[in-house]
């Protein structure tokens, strides 16, 4: 059974995390078909990096293997600072990736899917990755879906109103009680980000496909200081 994480009293069970494995028909890329709702695929970051690897056993969690598995609020005085940051109008990423948005829904209420392909020749731990992007404000659900095996996921998780229609979303994704290759996307398959909520004119979805910044761990770090930067709350299980 998947945990499922709430928090900081939105509506429709904010911030439920679940892994659920066979999105077959995410693993080529962009779709194949012309959809006004489905954007075309873009790329970033290098087809070749060098990460860690985490050593320990499932449930071990002072090991580097668990590092996500836990965390805590990271409360910060004043504005955001992700406010005061120039907006992303590229997708960017620290490792080799595609990505395309679709939305499913209609004028209230609606999925934003962020389908992301491994374009690279390595094997790619999405384990405490963090996603920066913008989207229509109050959203009241997300989550994050694999072609490949995972299990029992956490996050770390803010959204940030910019006062016009659209947010901030910070997200760092972090697993518990699996092994590591439940943690990973081999080179070819894809995993999905959703996000749920109220569609909005102030922004599209090829603005949303843009703005978005990929961090994976790369070092075993955990991204700690990007969340602890943003002041991310820690959804519980």
């Amino acid at each position: 059974m998947h945990g499922k994480s709430t928090g900081r009293g939105l509506t429709a069970s904010l911030g439920t995390v679940l892994l659920l494995a066979g999105l077959a028909a995410f693993a080529g890329g962009s779709p194949a078909s012309a959809d006004p709702n489905t954007t075309t695929s873009v790329s970033a970051g290098p087809s070749s990096y060098t990460q860690a690897v985490a050593t320990g056993q499932p449930s071990q969690y002072n090991s580097p293997l668990e590092r996500c598995a836990n965390g805590v609020d990271h409360p910060i005085s004043g504005a955001n600072p992700v406010l005061s940051e120039p907006l992303t109008t590229q997708f960017t990423s620290n490792v080799g990736l595609s990505e395309y948005v679709t939305f499913n829904g209609n004028q209230w209420y609606g999925n934003w899917d962020f389908v992301f392909t491994n374009t690279s020749s390595q094997v790619l731990s999405t384990d405490c990755a963090v996603l920066v992007f913008r989207a229509p404000s109050s959203s009241d659900d997300h989550s994050y879906t694999a072609t490949q095996s995972y299990g029992h996921p956490q996050q770390d998780y803010l959204e940030v109103p910019r006062g016009d229609g659209t947010s901030f979303y910070i997200a760092r994704l972090g697993f518990h009680d699996v092994p590591l290759a439940q943690r990973q996307v081999a080179p070819g398959q894809s995993f999905t980000y959703t996000l749920g909520g109220v569609p909005s004119s102030a922004i599209t979805n090829d603005q949303i496909r843009d703005s978005l910044k990929f961090t994976a761990d790369l070092d075993l770090k955990a991204n700690e200081s990007l969340i602890e930067h943003y002041g991310t709350d820690r959804l519980t299980n």
